[in-house]
């Protein structure tokens, strides 16, 4: 008889992490670690590359820049910290805020045509149109 083995959830493995370490050790755990940016999602369908951008407060488009080289995509810009104060007073920094450049390496292949923008809310939605693969083509070697 085979005996399945049992995959942990990334759920279950908080959970557990949690009941031996305390719920304190992630909060330390992030503090170590630098926020350099917004936070990035990207999916797929079977049309469109999506990618999905965290950036509260931008007021106006010239905050936000977007451009396709070959199959990465740039985003660069600046989040801004609406409430005046100095980072001595900051008691806990969990958002990005500042300038950032995020190279975005797409998951398939996309047209430079037809790239869709749009922001709201806090967050930027861009839509890329998968690029339908080209027929194989064999390329023949010359010698001499």
């Amino acid at each position: 008889m085979d005996k399945k083995e049992k995959r942990i959830q990334p759920t279950d493995f908080l959970s557990q992490t949690i009941d031996v370490l305390g719920e304190d050790f992630w909060q330390e755990m992030g503090e170590l670690i630098p926020n350099t940016g917004p936070r990035f999602d990207i999916y797929y369908t079977s049309t469109s590359v999506v990618v999905l951008a965290e950036l509260p407060d931008l007021q106006t488009p010239d905050q936000i820049g977007i451009r396709l080289e070959g199959q990465t995509l740039v985003v660069e810009g600046e989040i801004p910290r609406l409430y005046p104060v100095t980072e001595n007073r900051i008691s806990r920094n969990e958002r990005f805020f500042g300038p950032f450049r995020r190279s975005l390496l797409l998951p398939k292949p996309v047209s430079a045509d037809g790239i869709k923008a749009k922001y709201r809310q806090g967050l930027l939605i861009i839509e890329l149109r998968i690029e339908p693969l080209s027929e194989q083509k064999n390329i023949p070697v010359e010698f001499g």
